[in-house]
Formats: C-alpha cells, sequence, structure tokens
C-alpha cells in the first residue's frame, strides 16, 4: 500500500509539473497549396506567423501539386490555396482534390480564382473564375450577416483588388454570397461559400497583398472560415498579439453585378 501511495503521489506531481496538451492530431492541420502567382513568399509569411499566434494549427506549407493526390491530401483538414497561376499537371491531382472536397474534406481560397483556369473542376468547386478587377481602397458589407462566418462583423474598408468573377453555370445557385464591395457601379460578389458533395469551400477574392493582409476583417474573415470549412467551432482571432514568436512549421517542399 506504502508502494502504491509513493505511485499515485508520482504520478500526480509529474502531471503537474508536465501538463497534457494536445497531440499534433488534435491540432487543425492546414495544407497550404500557394507558390503561383502574386507574393506567395509574403502570404507564406503572414499565414505562418498569423496562425502561430492563434495556436492549434499545424501548417504545410507545400505548393506541390502532387500533395493533392488521394492518400496525401486526405491527411489534412484544410486545404488553403492563394494566387493565380498554375494548372495541374496530372489528372490524380485534379481527381484527388475533387474527392477530398467530396468526401468532406475543406478548402479556403484566398484571392485564388485566377488560377487552374483549365480545369473546369477547379472552376466548379470555387464556383467563380477571375475575368477583371479595379483596386484601390473600397467598402465591402455583408449580404448574410446570420452565417457563423460573417455573424456579428460590420462593414469595413480595404485597400485591394475588387475581382470580378464569371460563375460555373453547373454550381452558380449553389453558392451561398456572404459579402460584395459596394463602390459606385461595382457591387458584385467578393465573399462566398460552397457546399460540395460532404465539403465546404470558402473563398474570396480579397487578399492581393499585405495591405489587404494587415486588414483585421480579413484576417478575422480567413481564420473563422478555416474553422468553418473544417466543421470546427469559429473562433475570432487574439487580440493584440505581438507576432514575434518563432512558430514551428512543417515543410514537405520548399462577375455577375446582380448577384448579392
Amino acid at each position: 500500500k506504502t508502494l502504491l501511495k509513493h505511485l499515485a503521489a508520482g504520478c500526480l506531481m509529474f502531471s503537474f509539473v508536465y501538463p497534457l496538451h494536445a497531440d499534433d492530431h488534435e491540432k487543425l492541420k492546414v495544407l497550404y497549396m500557394g507558390g503561383r502567382g502574386h507574393d506567395s513568399p509574403g502570404y507564406e509569411k503572414f499565414l505562418t506567423a498569423f496562425l502561430a499566434e492563434q495556436g492549434g494549427f499545424d501548417l504545410v506549407i507545400s505548393n506541390k501539386l502532387d500533395d493533392l493526390r488521394t492518400g496525401t491530401i486526405d491527411k489534412y483538414d484544410v486545404v488553403l490555396f492563394f494566387g493565380s497561376g498554375g494548372n495541374f499537371t496530372d489528372p490524380a491531382q485534379e481527381k484527388g482534390f475533387e474527392d477530398y472536397l467530396k468526401n468532406g474534406g475543406g478548402v479556403v481560397g484566398i484571392h485564388a480564382t485566377d488560377a487552374f483556369k483549365e480545369s473546369d473542376v477547379y472552376w466548379r468547386i470555387f464556383g467563380g473564375q477571375f475575368i477583371g478587377h479595379g483596386g484601390g481602397t473600397f467598402p465591402i458589407e455583408f449580404t448574410d450577416t446570420t452565417h457563423p462566418i460573417t455573424k456579428g462583423m460590420k462593414a469595413f474598408e480595404i485597400t485591394d483588388e475588387s475581382y470580378r468573377d464569371k460563375f460555373h453555370p453547373a454550381t452558380i445557385d449553389k453558392l451561398h454570397h456572404l459579402g460584395r464591395i459596394n463602390r459606385g457601379n461595382e457591387k458584385h460578389s467578393m465573399i462566398w461559400i460552397h457546399e460540395y458533395g460532404k465539403g465546404r469551400l470558402f473563398t474570396t477574392g480579397l487578399g492581393h497583398d499585405q495591405k489587404a493582409w494587415d486588414n483585421p476583417s480579413l484576417q478575422k474573415l480567413t481564420l473563422r472560415a478555416l474553422y468553418w470549412v473544417a466543421r470546427k467551432p469559429v473562433k475570432d482571432p487574439a487580440e493584440e498579439t505581438p507576432r514575434s514568436a518563432s512558430p514551428e512549421v512543417s515543410h514537405i517542399s520548399g462577375a455577375r453585378p446582380d448577384i448579392p
């Protein structure tokens, strides 16, 4: 009995000194797919610091299209696409991406509809394909203020590109629009979601460069979207957290104007 008491006390002391933390698999695993166009290195740096501030994320900077294949992509809770350009180089990449979403995966697109333009699958999944843009500072207003991603958010101004998209005829009626630009004749949708099979997608034309990434409202939208597409409780960004921490990141490798 005395030995058992000592063992119990030792275990109690160990658990007090070394508190249990969530395993890596309990973190939200995010696969970053960029590197094609725009300032992908700059966005990688921003995203790495931003998610490190929030905690609970395992971010993998990939940019390798083969990581979209079945068997690799399925390891992740969310795939985040950023920037323009690029095309699939193997049908297995495109199929793996579509099957991942159909089977319940989560996808977030930031400024990513001017990409993979030879792929009807990518266009169908994202719902919109880039056809042009304006720029400058403009207001964004929310057309749905009850959705978990936008609930409680107020209209905001952002300095960015005002992406316009043509919507895929097969999915145009399945998109749920959350926000739009509201400047003069520019009133087209710039933020929407799409439930595709069992999976979820969030995409926005916002996010051209650092001026946009530093906007607190876009940061809030991005974080909420990551949680929502992964079917996790939505959280807001940590407030006034310095970006001085050195995060640990895994590396696998270096419109239609009448739509609200």
